[in-house]
């Protein structure tokens, strides 16, 4: 019997900005970050790169507002998940752990 299944890559984009800030000493390791599916185009991952980029400056420019005390680590937090979200936007899946459910569908609308 051959059974036949299909895998899915995601990058892992860690919220976690001891590297990125002067002030913060460490991060989570578990539950503090997204999940992006990677896309794909003849064997080959597409725009990962891309978002890896975006995703350190974000990161570099967020652990510079913890330093100058423009956010608190839980306002960086959540600044982190929602500009990922804008910037990825419709391109590909994102997740982002909640506090009811592992990981959830990113999505900028309000409940």
């Amino acid at each position: 019997m051959l059974t036949t299944f299909e895998v899915t890559a995601y990058r892992t984009l860690w919220f976690g900005l001891p590297y990125d800030s002067e002030t913060v000493e460490q991060g989570a390791a578990v539950g503090n970050g997204a999940l992006a599916k990677v896309r794909w185009y003849e064997g080959e991952p597409i725009g990962d790169g891309h978002l890896q980029g975006q995703f350190a400056a974000l990161k570099d420019v967020v652990g510079d507002m913890i330093d100058k005390g423009v956010f608190t680590s839980s306002t960086a937090s959540q600044y982190l998940k929602w500009k990922l979200a804008e910037r990825v936007g419709d391109q590909q899946e994102l997740r982002i752990p909640t506090g009811g459910s592992p990981f959830e569908k990113a999505s900028l609308r309000q409940s």
